[in-house]
């Protein structure tokens, strides 16, 4: 099975030529080698701008880096937007042999921990005014003011006494996912309210991704040693056949 993880670690690797890897690292930006980190391991597919930026980061053409990380996969591109047709074709290959993608595995951490993690001092432990929309009427109600009030008692939890989904789940009776639905609709309905956008928030980690970018740069360095492994054989190889060609007298 073709690995276009790997295949594209082996195409930074060979595309960085002088760039040393804390200098890649530099380039890349935090969030962004995050995100690359993360889809290297498998947990979630490589978006285009983070494509983009790998390619800034190695002083290459987006379009030049698509196409190279197609040939070493014995994958042919049109010339004309290599680089969607070369992330569609990575996007199909990590959804159809990634277990993760059954599970829909966020891209960015949940909207909850990103407001436990950087706006934990604006969430007020009070339930503000606020209500959860019904499809049918926009204007608050007495049911979507409970509903809302209920969601965020547990968001509140969540953020200020730092349980867990589960705990808070179980504290109300409900599963984890349940309650982290509701949790998400509440997050959502007060940061609105405060003109925050929770949505595209990529810079607030995971809790495993400092290990995840540690495995980046092993990666790189495994394929870094193995290309000079292969090319010492083969110097190796072209002395010993330089040698057995020689006139003897």
């Amino acid at each position: 099975m073709r690995d276009f993880r790997n295949h594209l670690l082996i195409q930074i690797e060979l595309l960085r030529c002088a760039i040393s890897h804390e200098e890649l690292s530099e380039r890349l930006g935090d969030v962004p080698e995050r995100c690359v980190a993360r889809y290297i391991a498998g947990k979630t597919h490589l978006r285009k701008d983070d494509f983009e930026k790998i390619a800034k980061a190695l002083s290459i053409d987006t379009q030049a880096l698509a196409q190279a990380w197609a040939l070493s996969l014995g994958v042919r591109l049109p010339e004309k937007d290599a680089v969607s047709r070369m992330l569609d074709l990575a996007y199909r290959h990590w959804k159809r042999h990634s277990r993760l993608a059954a599970l829909r595995v966020p891209p960015s951490p949940s909207p909850m921990t990103v407001i436990r993690a950087k706006y934990a001092d604006l969430l007020p432990r009070q339930t503000p005014p606020l209500w959860f929309n019904s499809y049918a009427n926009k204007k608050p109600t007495r049911e979507g003011c409970e509903r809302f009030a209920r969601a965020y008692e547990m968001l509140v939890e969540f953020v200020h006494a730092h349980q867990s989904q589960r705990n808070v789940g179980a504290m109300h009776g409900l599963s984890g996912i349940r309650a982290a639905q509701l949790m998400r609709h509440a997050a959502y309905t007060w940061a609105k309210s405060e003109g925050i956008d929770l949505i595209y928030d990529k810079s607030v980690p995971f809790k495993n991704d400092c290990k995840l970018v540690k495995n980046l740069y092993a990666g790189l360095r495994f394929f870094a040693q193995r290309q000079f492994d292969e090319l010492s054989a083969q110097a190796d190889a072209e002395t010993r056949a330089g040698g057995s060609t020689q006139c003897h007298f």
